[in-house]
């Protein structure tokens, strides 16, 4: 899941318009640690990745999941 949570982060972020740090700062961890996640660097755990889309972005993951396959 390390690419694809990336592009998923990536993609949530981008659509609510927060910048790295604020996701961060909204979930609780650090700026470095959410940047290693959204580069693919460090792989995201699902339950992580659940929880930022539910909490943070308060998007559908399974409906970004969808479009970001049909994109690719």
């Amino acid at each position: 899941m390390k690419k694809k949570g990336a592009d998923l982060l990536k993609a949530g972020r981008t659509i609510r318009g927060f910048t790295q740090d604020e996701v961060a700062q909204i979930y609780g961890i650090s700026s470095k640690t959410y940047g290693s996640w959204e580069r693919g660097r460090t792989a995201v755990s699902y339950d992580d990745l659940s929880a930022i889309f539910d909490q943070v972005f308060r998007l559908p993951l399974d409906k970004v999941t969808e479009v970001a396959c049909h994109a690719a």
